[in-house]
């Protein structure tokens, strides 16, 4: 456990003791974002996330965790991982920028935090893909004799398909960010963005239902979603550019999409 309990810690603040350079200027750890906008009494009361890691993250991030040996990881045993992802987020306040307008909203620590290893999300887009013909497998050729030998040896067993392989194993980090101060829910403006401003860390927004209001939302309100400054190959490249010869440091932003929160008189 303990040779694993830093590596979240050790990668976010990784982010911020990097030297300014072209190093700094290309993810490291990718995660695809879910987010539900909280109410409480027709104020925005905070957001409940869904962080969702890359596959290779993933599988280092649960080894030796396994504890009762089952193959499978509870909430149990990754509560100790959760909570080392969340005291090293708090420096960074989640990499939630939440604002009214152009004033930063204050956020409070992180509660109702924990892991889940499950399926990667799937993709709508791959699925649409063609799926490449493959020969017919060992199985579907004679069950016996010479014919059915050579046949395994020619056809060998069929590459599986997309549907057909198993999804991978990701983890996701489930965690509520309750605003310090509510906002009013009619209030104009109210938009946030996750984005880690050095890019060591690369959010994406979910290609499905990336953002939802939360069951006690006002009737009437909806949420937009912005096209990022900058797609992230080019905020890649710009970000490079920049740390050569600025030492920028906010190449996260160029990529990130803007939520904003419409209800109400504001629409």
């Amino acid at each position: 456990m303990a040779r694993w309990q830093g590596l979240v810690s050790g990668i976010v603040t990784a982010a911020l003791l990097t030297p300014a350079g072209a190093a700094r200027a290309h993810p490291h750890v990718w995660v695809t974002v879910e987010t539900t906008i909280l109410f409480e009494a027709g104020s925005i009361a905070g957001l409940r996330h869904k962080w969702t890691f890359d596959e290779f993250y993933s599988s280092m991030a649960v080894q030796d965790l396994d504890t009762d040996k089952d193959g499978k990881y509870s909430r149990e045993e990754l509560a100790e991982l959760a909570k080392v992802n969340i005291d090293s987020l708090k420096e960074f306040q989640f990499f939630t920028h939440a604002r009214l307008g152009e004033q930063r909203l204050d956020l409070l620590e992180a509660k109702d935090y924990w892991l889940e290893h499950g399926d990667a999300p799937v993709d709508p887009d791959a699925a649409k893909q063609p799926q490449q013909k493959m020969l017919p497998r060992a199985s579907e050729a004679p069950s016996q004799g010479f014919f059915s030998r050579l046949w395994d040896l020619i056809a060998g067993p069929a590459t599986p398909s997309a549907s057909e392989a198993a999804q991978p194993k990701v983890l996701s980090l489930h965690f509520t960010v309750p605003l310090r101060q509510p906002v009013l829910a009619e209030a104009p403006d109210f938009n946030f963005a996750v984005y880690d401003s050095s890019f060591f860390i690369a959010f994406e927004l979910a290609k499905v239902d990336p953002v939802k209001l939360g069951p006690a939302a006002p009737a009437g309100c909806r949420v937009s979603i912005g096209e990022a400054q900058r797609s992230a190959d080019d905020a890649q490249r710009l970000g490079e550019a920049f740390a050569t010869q600025l030492g920028t440091q906010n190449f996260g932003f160029l990529a990130s999409k803007p939520i904003r929160l419409q209800c109400g008189t504001s629409q």
